[in-house]
Order: structure tokens, then C-alpha cells, then sequence
């Protein structure tokens, strides 16, 4: 047994270790002591910081909750001055003026829109005949007359519409200021299709019957409650745009004078050969199952092959293809491949046509092929018209009652009309067994099916297309052969050709003299017959007579008669009849007149005509036709045609065509998108869920109402804000210089209706500097300018300025040029410069001749300020005329008969414009400088002008005071020297003259050289990784434009950070 092995001796730790290690022990504790120390020491800094924090914050929020109370007791106490103010003025007796004593302290459309219409209309301001019992300056032999274009009475008024009259009223009101008399007729259209088709809609909606069921008289007296019920929207809207028409000759085309107008004209235009029956191809809507207009189609771009829904199908088909099929040559083996985008349409081809020159086909010549269908021998046919031997195969196939090519071809070779369709869109007999009683479009995939049965069909390919949809139902046109009557507009077309040419019609712009003669140097017969009940019914009656066998399509069969007794004897004369027993039948043609008929007579219609009534005599011709550039052809040409035919007359002396208005995405107005804006909703305002609500009162299928809300919340996400007709008038106006299409943003016209304030706030201004004691002096121009000043002169220079820049623009039809002037005189001239220069002078002692002198002035400004601004803003120009003091010649009831100011040549002064113009630019440039350092306008600066030469003194020394006061300058020093100045930021305006600035106590150095380190530091980190992306190896391969891009980036980068070191620098010295 192992012995065992000794323990280790303890080792003893010393007292000094003992107490090192205690020491240590001691410090560990303390240093944790400590750090728990500090550790809540900074929990409590944090939480009295989260808790001076909170309390900040609540009591930011209890600042903003008060400051929200104070807005909304303000803002309710301002709503109910307004209330109070409307409730009293709605008051004012039938025509009298309101009481304008006490303006409001804000502009408010609502309460200065009521009452001034119902005054104007009461006191029959709007009729030529008053104007010329009360109008001082009227010249009664110089006439001023426009119609206007008839609104369809199928609803209500569209912004389009609100520009077309917006730049009538402007135009009728200008010329009846210049003391021309003055005439606008009002009326609206029956608008036949579009009518007829809201009226089916709301009788099935209602009560799901059709016309049919309630026979073609009970329909119309339908249509005719509707009216009643709803035609006076249009008027209403009209008469809240401010439209100064004269109401007591409103017309309407349907009514018993217009009817009769139409009667006349379509029994002259057809007893002078003018008018036709004839069988052709028209614009067929089956939904409708009527010939519709060109106008009245809407065209789709396919680019490729498209699967798309049909109204009246189930199921989608197929568009924007070629479709190949082959025809098999009779007596051979061989086959020619067609290709069509309409391939149901070859039950109906009456013939193959090559070209002439092709070699490919020169041995089928003369042959037939069979149609691999119905078995018809057709002929094979050359013609170098219709056939592009490079296209395709170079084969085509025709069908002659289904499209307008081949109908042409069809009259060239004298090939045989097959029609297909019914009325209604079905395949009728004509398309065989297999397919009659088909929709088209179900036919179409059922011939593709036959003809894979017989392997003739080839297949399909993309093909881009133009579809054409009708703009009422959206149903697919299809052209199709009907007896139809048109008019033969040949002559009358080279007449309205010649008219422009040696410029007895003016048209403007003058660019759409191209259009104009294009489409009627290139015209055809007009189709003028619509199968509707809604419409002036044709007075035409076929008439059959013994020993003549009947042929509806003869136009020598058919009579004309105001009603049927008169038919019955211009039948008799005819034929040389010796009875009406001869007559065997006599029936009114069931169809109706193209609405484009009766406008086509309106500007003569609306004065009378046929009959020569006074207004005949004395208003017609008229003076101006203003609409969109779009109806150029379908209105305009019309009535020139029209006019000069059946009057003897051009209907106006000069066209002035508009722009089309879009919504701010450049997008045509549909209801469909939702973008339709009603005036209305403009003037008053309108909340978002306003707007969708009112999406749901019109005739929109639950699809387009889901597609239109999304349109609504996409435009208007808070809805539209109350801007007044005064700001919409002048916004449509100033946006006409955008040329042929105006984007019309909501947000600008709110910005006009902030420029009615500025207005209202100036005359304020003028009525407290004037005093209620101040009556002007008799207009003395030239005296004005005696014993005046600098600020004075230079105003009425600026308004001289306005005069002749407002007379040229609605001389060249300009708008935009005369809201552009009208907008600058007021606020950039008169409230920018003028009134706050002329604090000064009013706070001298009263009878000073110079603060008499700038009374005059003021007042002379602000009357003619307000008499240019009248054809724009009607009522906000009518309510502050009308409260400011009358001279003493001045005894006119309205501004709108009031003179339209005059060029006064004496006003015009270049060297105080000048002058001016140069101490603006410095004052610009004080602001500007002032802006870059962030300075209040609040903090007046020591400001100094350092200039180069005497003359440079002179004149800024000179208008020191008028510098001092809009650079917001507590003193301003001109001296001619180069030096700098301690303390002071430096600016150069040019070559003469400097800017200096003593910002010593008004700017924190240290605090903008931080803000400006902390920028530079991101510009250079912005600048580095761009320039490395540029540095890759791989960088060449990148697009040259992301390339130019990217350049043109770091160019700008390195620029910025350049200025922002030299503003360091410049910061850094005078931090010193």
C-alpha cells in the first residue's frame, strides 16, 4: 500500500493584499453604484424629457384644438355676417338695386352673385330696344348680334358649355360697353337621337316598357313632359353663368315658329331639286335602328387582335384581326385567298376584284368563283381603284350594300346589291338557311366554323383598325343600304368655299381655313333623314296615282306640303290630276328631319323667317358665330349653306371657333370617366361624396359607375371648392390661349376666385383712403396728369396700358391677351405697388393738393379697373361699381351700359415706365436676397444702393421711398461707390448697380453655416454615388439617354455644391 502524499500548506494572504483586494471590491461596488447612478439619473432625464414632451405635445395639440375652435367660431361668425347679409339683400324689392353700402370685409360669390341677375332681367338690361332708350352713347345704327349655340335639351350644361358662353358674354358685354346694339338669342336644340334615347331609358327604368309599347303619339307626349319637367335646367344654368341673352326671344326647334321654318325649308330646298330620295350607304345603329350622323360616331384605334363585348351579344368576339378564307375558282382546282376584318359580311359578296396589271391573275379574267356557302356563281372583276396588288394576295372580295369602298366599286362595275342585316343587326334571308335569325357578331364566329368544315378558312391575323362605335348606344356602326333623302350640297358648298376665299366670312383662327375647305371642296350629298319618332317629320308624303305603278324609292313619286291638304293639291298640280279620287294613297314619310337640320337654320329661324318680321330686318344678318372648333363642319358649314340658299345671305359675318375643353389629364369629357363637370358644382362647390352621388342620378349601367367614382376620387379627392361664376368665367377666358384643347385644372380657377378677393379688398381699400364725404370730378384725362408725382404717373400709365391691350385682344378674338392685362393692372400694378405707395400720401393732411391729386387717380383707376374686368366678371364688378361715388356726369343704372374705358394716348409716358421698371427690378432683387437668408418681411433692413454714375443716383435717390417701402427697408441709402459694408450681404442686379443688406442681428450665422454643411454633406454623398455608377466597367452598355441623363445630374450636383461652399465662405467672414 502506497503511503499517501503530503497536503500543500495554506499560503496566508497577507493584510496589505487583503486590503488591495478590498479596495478594489470597494471600487467595483462604487464604480456600479455609480453607473446605477447615472443609469437612473438618465431614466429620469428621459422620462422628464418623454414628460416635457408629452406635455409639449399636449399642449400643441391644445393649441391647435383652440386655434381649430378659434378658425371655426371665426369662420362661423363670418357664415352668419354672410346669412344675414344674403337674407337682407334677398329683400331688395323686384328691380332695384341692391344695397352695397357695406361691403363685406371678405369676398363671399354667394352673397355678391344674389339679386344682380334678377335686376338686370327685371329693368330688361339684356333687349336691344332698352339699351337704346337708356344708353347715353349708343350708337343705333352699329349692330352687334350672335345666336347661341343651342345646348341640347337632353340635360344639363357641361364646363364646354360654360366656355362657349363664358366667351359669348364676354364678347355681347364688350360690344354693348362700346355702345353698339347689342342682341344674343337664347334657345336650345331637340337634340333628336340623344333625346329620344334618354327618354326610352328613363320609361323602361321606371316602368320597363318600350316606345313601342306606347305607339309613336304617346311616346312623343312623353318626350314632350320630359322637356317640361326638365328643359328648364339649361335656362337656369345660363342665367347663373351671368349670360346677358335676351329672354324674350328664347327659342326652342321644335316649337311651332322653328317647325315651321324647317317645313319651309325642306319644301324650297326640294321644289328647287336640292333634295332627294335615293337608296345609299349610311351610318347604321341597329341598337337605335336608325342612320346616325358622322358626328355621331366615335371611333376606337385596335392595334392588334382584341376580344371585345358587343351591346345586344353575349360573349366577346373578335376585332382587330384578318380574317383569310378562300373562294374556289369555278372549273379548276385552284383558290383565291381574301382576307377581311368583317368576315360575316361575305354572305353578302356579290363579286372577287384583282388588278388589272397583276400577271398572277391575268387567266381569271372574265372567270367566276363559287362561294363556298350558298353556291352563287360570283364574278371575278379588275379594277385598279380599290386594289393595292402589293397588299395581301391582291385579292379583295366585295360586298356592296355593307361597305363604302365596295359600294363605290359596286356603281363603277354595276354589280348587284345584296343587303344582310335587318334593322335590328339579325341575318336575314339573304344569308341562308344556316345563318338567318343570327346577331352579327354571332354569325361571324359561325361562318369562321363553316368554313373550317369546308378547310377554306385560312386563319387570323393582328391587323390595326379603326372601329367604329355609335356614340348613343356604343353598339358597333354598321354601314347599310337605305332609301334615304339627302340634300345636294355641291353648289351650295362652292358658294361657302368662295364666301371665305374672298374673305366675306371671316374665320378664326385663320388655320381652320384648311379644314374648311377640305371638307367642302370634298363634300358630299347629306343624309338628312333619321328613322326616329323624336323630330321635325319629314313633309314629305309618297303619293300613288292611278295608272302609275308605285316605287317609294323615286323621288318624282313623292310630294311636299306644309300639312296634307296641301300635299294633296301640290299632288294634284304634280301629276295634272283632275281629282284628289285619282290619288290612290298619300302617306307622310314616318321619318324625321337630321337635327342638324334645324340648326342648320337657326340664326335666320330664331329671327322669324320665313316670314320678314322686324328682327328679320333689323338683326340679320348677324355679326359673329362663336362655338368649338369640332361642329366646324357639321353646324357652321351648315348654316352657311343654309343661309345663303334659302336668305340670300351669309348667316354671320365672321367664325370664331374655341378651343375644346378637357379635364387636366388632356382627357375628352365623358360621363363614363366620371370627369364631366357641371358648372354648377364649380360656382356653389361640392363635397367628394356630392359628386359620386350625383353620378348615380343619370342613365350610367353599374360598370361605368364603379369606373366613373374611381375617376371622381381620383380628381377631386376633397371634393370641388366654392369658386363663383365671376372666377370660373375669367379662368375659362384666360385659358383660351392654350390653343386647340384646353386641361382644365380645377385648382387655377380656385386661384381666380382669390383674385376676385384681391379685387374686393382694393376697393375696400379705395372706398376708406376716398372717405364718404369724396365725390369725383367730371374725367378730365390730361388734367389728372398735372401737379401729380412719380407713383401717380406711373399708373395711369399701366392703365393705358391695360385699355390697349384689352381693345387689341377682343379685336383678335385673343382672351387670354385681355384677362392677361386686366389680371396684371390689378394685382401686380394696383395692389402690388400702387395702393401700398399710397399709404403714405393718404396719411398727409387733407387738403393737400398731392393727396387730393392721388384721390383722383385712385378712384379713376379703380373705376376703369372694374369697367375692363365687366365682360369677365359680371357680378363682382356690378357689386363694387355700384357702391363707389358716381361723377357728375354719371347717370348710367349699370356698369354693363357704362363706356368701355378709351385709350387715352396722354397716359402713355415711356421714361416714368421705365424708370419704374428699373426700381421693380431692384426691389425684386432686395426680395429675392432677402429670401435666400430666410428674413420675415416683418424685419425691416438697413438697405444700401450702390451705384456707378450720377444718373443712376438721381433716380433711385428719387424714388428711395418708394424702393424703401416695398423691399421692406427701415432706411435706404443711394451712393455711388463700389465698396462693401460691415455686416452686410452683397447682391449684384448688374453692372451698375449693387445691393447691400445689414443683416448684423437678423440672421444666426452659426445656425445657417450648420443647416448649410449638413446639405453639402448630402449633395457630395449624392454626387459620389452617382459618379461611381458612371465609373463601372460595364457603364457603356447603359442607354445614351440615362447616360445624357445622368451628366446632365452631376453637372447640377457639382454646381450646387460650388454655391453652397461659396455661401459657407460668404457666411464664415461675416460670422466673424
Amino acid at each position: 500500500m502506497s503511503e499517501p502524499k503530503p497536503t500543500q500548506p495554506v499560503k496566508e494572504i497577507d493584510e496589505e493584499t487583503k486590503k488591495k483586494n478590498e479596495e478594489k471590491k470597494k471600487a467595483k461596488e462604487a464604480e456600479k453604484a455609480e453607473k446605477l447612478a447615472k443609469m437612473k439619473e438618465k431614466e429620469a432625464k428621459q422620462a422628464a424629457a418623454k414628460e416635457k414632451e408629452l406635455q409639449n405635445k399636449l399642449k400643441k395639440e391644445q393649441e391647435k384644438k383652440e386655434k381649430e375652435a378659434e378658425e371655426k367660431a371665426k369662420q362661423e361668425a363670418e357664415e352668419k355676417i354672410v346669412r344675414e347679409h344674403i337674407e337682407k339683400i334677398l329683400k331688395t324689392p323686384k328691380g332695384e338695386k341692391k344695397d352695397v353700402s357695406n361691403l363685406l370685409s371678405a369676398y363671399h360669390p354667394t352673397a355678391v352673385e344674389s339679386i344682380w341677375y334678377e335686376y338686370w332681367l327685371d329693368n330688361g338690361y339684356f333687349s336691344p330696344e332698352k339699351q337704346m332708350e337708356i344708353q347715353p352713347h349708343v350708337i343705333k345704327d352699329k349692330k352687334f348680334v350672335i345666336v347661341i349655340p343651342p345646348p341640347n335639351v337632353t340635360g344639363s350644361l357641361h364646363l364646354g358649355h360654360a366656355l362657349t358662353n363664358s366667351i359669348q358674354d364676354a364678347v355681347v358685354r364688350y360690344h354693348r360697353m362700346k355702345g353698339e346694339v347689342c342682341l344674343w338669342v337664347p334657345g336650345t336644340d331637340h337634340a333628336g337621337i340623344a333625346t329620344q334615347v334618354v327618354v326610352e331609358k328613363k320609361i323602361w327604368k321606371e316602368n320597363k316598357i318600350t316606345r313601342h309599347d306606347l305607339g309613336r303619339e304617346g311616346f312623343i307626349k312623353k318626350v314632350w313632359e320630359w322637356k317640361g319637367e326638365y328643359g328648364a335646367r339649361i335656362q337656369g344654368q345660363l342665367k347663373k353663368m351671368g349670360s346677358s341673352v335676351d329672354w324674350s326671344r328664347e327659342v326652342f326647334t321644335m316649337d311651332d315658329q322653328r317647325s315651321k321654318a324647317v317645313n319651309t325649308a325642306f319644301i324650297r330646298m326640294f321644289n328647287d331639286g336640292l333634295i332627294i330620295r335615293t337608296t345609299r350607304l349610311v351610318n347604321w345603329s341597329c341598337a337605335l335602328k336608325t342612320a346616325i350622323s358622322d358626328i355621331e360616331v366615335d371611333f376606337i384605334d385596335l392595334e392588334k387582335h382584341t376580344k371585345m363585348s358587343v351591346p345586344g351579344h353575349q360573349g366577346q368576339y373578335d376585332f382587330g384581326v384578318l380574317f383569310e378564307f378562300a373562294y374556289p375558282v369555278e372549273g379548276s382546282g385552284e383558290e383565291l385567298v381574301v382576307a377581311t376584318t368583317r368576315i360575316e359580311t361575305m354572305l353578302a359578296d356579290t363579286a372577287i376584284a384583282i388588278h388589272p396589271d397583276d400577271t398572277r391573275y391575268t387567266h381569271l379574267h372574265g372567270k367566276f368563283a363559287i362561294h363556298p356557302l350558298n353556291g352563287r356563281k360570283i364574278p371575278i372583276i379588275t379594277d385598279a381603284v380599290l386594289v393595292d396588288k402589293e397588299f395581301g394576295t391582291g385579292v379583295v372580295k366585295i360586298t356592296p350594300s355593307h361597305d363604302p369602298n365596295d359600294y363605290e366599286t359596286a356603281l363603277r362595275h354595276n354589280l348587284e346589291f345584296i343587303n344582310l342585316f335587318t334593322d335590328e343587326g339579325l341575318i336575314n334571308e339573304n344569308g341562308g338557311e344556316r345563318f338567318a335569325g343570327m346577331k352579327r357578331f354571332d354569325a361571324r364566329n359561325a361562318v369562321v366554323e363553316a368554313l373550317k368544315e369546308k378547310n377554306l378558312f385560312k386563319g387570323m391575323k393582328d391587323n390595326k383598325m379603326r372601329l367604329g362605335l355609335c356614340s348613343r348606344s356604343k353598339d358597333v356602326i354598321e354601314p347599310m343600304i337605305k332609301p334615304q333623302w339627302y340634300v345636294k350640297c355641291d353648289d351650295m358648298a362652292a358658294r361657302a368655299v368662295k364666301a371665305v376665299r374672298d374673305g366675306d366670312l371671316k374665320i378664326t383662327p385663320k388655320t381652320h381655313e384648311v379644314t374648311w375647305y377640305r371638307w367642302l371642296e370634298g363634300i358630299k350629298d347629306w343624309c338628312v333623314s333619321r328613322q326616329l319618332w323624336w323630330g321635325h317629320r319629314i313633309p314629305a308624303y309618297h303619293c300613288i296615282v292611278k295608272g302609275v305603278k308605285s316605287n317609294p324609292y323615286d323621288t318624282n313619286q313623292w310630294v311636299v306640303g306644309m300639312n296634307q291638304e296641301e300635299a294633296i293639291q301640290n299632288a294634284i298640280e304634280k301629276f295634272k290630276l283632275s281629282s284628289k279620287d285619282d290619288i290612290l294613297s298619300l302617306e307622310q314619310d314616318p321619318d324625321v328631319l337630321d337635327t342638324w337640320f334645324s340648326s342648320g337654320l337657326f340664326p335666320f329661324s330664331v329671327m322669324g323667317w320665313p316670314e320678314q318680321t322686324s328682327d328679320m330686318e333689323n338683326y340679320y344678318p348677324t355679326s359673329l358665330l362663336e362655338t368649338g372648333s369640332d361642329i366646324l363642319f357639321f353646324w357652321v358649314a351648315r348654316m352657311v349653306m343654309m343661309g345663303q340658299q334659302l336668305t340670300g345671305k351669309l348667316p354671320f359675318e365672321q367664325v370664331f371657333l374655341h378651343a375644346m375643353v378637357r379635364d387636366s389629364h388632356g382627357r375628352k369629357m365623358s360621363k363614363s370617366l366620371g370627369n364631366v363637370i357641371d358648372p354648377n358644382d364649380v360656382i356653389k362647390g361640392i363635397s367628394l361624396d356630392q359628386l359620386i352621388a350625383k353620378l348615380y342620378e343619370g342613365n350610367l349601367d353599374s360598370k361605368e359607375i364603379e369606373k366613373a367614382t374611381a375617376g371622381v376620387k381620383a380628381d377631386f379627392p376633397t371634393g370641388i371648392a366654392e369658386c363663383g361664376t365671376d372666377a370660373m368665367r375669367f379662368a375659362l377666358c384666360a385659358y383660351t390661349s392654350q390653343g386647340r384643347d384646353i386641361n382644365l385644372d380645377i385648382q387655377r380657377v380656385v386661384g381666380y376666385r382669390n383674385f376676385c378677393n384681391k379685387i374686393w379688398n382694393a376697393t375696400r381699400f379705395a372706398h376708406m383712403k376716398l372717405g364718404e364725404s369724396f365725390k369725383p370730378e367730371s374725367f378730365n384725362a390730361s388734367k389728372l396728369l398735372e401737379q401729380s408725382n412719380a407713383i401717380n404717373l406711373w399708373i395711369l400709365n399701366a392703365a393705358q396700358r391695360a385699355i390697349t391691350l384689352s381693345e387689341e385682344g377682343f379685336k383678335e378674338y385673343d382672351f387670354s391677351k385681355v384677362t392677361t392685362a386686366i389680371y396684371s393692372f390689378w394685382l401686380n400694378e394696383m395692389c402690388d405697388v400702387y395702393l401700398e405707395m399710397t399709404k403714405s400720401i393718404f396719411s398727409l393732411e387733407e387738403d393737400s393738393p398731392i393727396k387730393q391729386k392721388t384721390k383722383e387717380t385712385l378712384y379713376t383707376c379703380i373705376d376703369i379697373g372694374l369697367r375692363l374686368l365687366h365682360p369677365f366678371m359680371p357680378y363682382l364688378t356690378e357689386e363694387l361699381y355700384q357702391s363707389l361715388p358716381r361723377r357728375p356726369e354719371d347717370t348710367i343704372p349699370t356698369i354693363m351700359l357704362c363706356p368701355y374705358p378709351q385709350s387715352q394716348t396722354c397716359w402713355a409716358n415711356s421714361d416714368i415706365e421705365e424708370e419704374m421698371k428699373q426700381c421693380q427690378d431692384i426691389i425684386k432683387s432686395i426680395r429675392s436676397l432677402r429670401a435666400t437668408y430666410t428674413i420675415p418681411t416683418s424685419k425691416k433692413l438697413h438697405t444700401y444702393l450702390h451705384v456707378k454714375n450720377q444718373e443712376n443716383l438721381d433716380r433711385f435717390s428719387k424714388n428711395s421711398s418708394f424702393i424703401r417701402v416695398l423691399a421692406y427697408a427701415s432706411d435706404l441709402e443711394v451712393h455711388i461707390s463700389d465698396e462693401s459694408r460691415p455686416g452686410c450681404i452683397v447682391n449684384v442686379v448688374n453692372e451698375n448697380v449693387s445691393i447691400l443688406l445689414d443683416v448684423r442681428g437678423s440672421v444666426d450665422f452659426n445656425q445657417e453655416i450648420a443647416r448649410l454643411e449638413t446639405k453639402k454633406q448630402q449633395l457630395v454623398k449624392n454626387y459620389e454615388t452617382l459618379v461611381a455608377k458612371t465609373t463601372i466597367p460595364s457603364y457603356d452598355k447603359v442607354p445614351q439617354n440615362i447616360r445624357e441623363d445622368n451628366a446632365q445630374k452631376i453637372k447640377a450636383l457639382d454646381e450646387e455644391i460650388n454655391i453652397t461652399n461659396k455661401t459657407i465662405e460668404s457666411f464664415t467672414k461675416l460670422n466673424i
